[in-house]
């Protein structure tokens, strides 16, 4: 197993976790839970996110293409008439 994410916290590890899961990488949390016991300390680089090795170049490149995605700020809604809606 090689680690291929430091997650800021357990909500960004899980949500890698689950963009890995669905291009059918399976992927592992390590150190979810140690952030409560950090306290008030400074508690970087707990929660990580590991793959095995025979996928860990594919998962990489599935983070990098995650993170350099545009960002849609808002969505608009279109009504199409008999209830149907379309967003664009």
């Amino acid at each position: 197993m090689v680690i291929i994410y430091h997650a800021a916290n357990s909500l960004d590890a899980n949500m890698i976790k689950g963009l890995l899961e669905q291009c059918e990488i399976q992927a592992f949390i390590q150190g979810e839970y140690l952030q409560g016991g950090a306290g008030e300390l400074p508690a970087a680089n707990l929660v990580t996110v590991s793959v095995i090795n025979s996928h860990e170049i594919e998962a990489k490149q599935i983070i990098a293409a995650w993170h350099s995605a545009p960002i849609i700020e808002e969505e608009t809604i279109t009504p199409l008439g008999d209830g149907l809606n379309v967003a664009f």
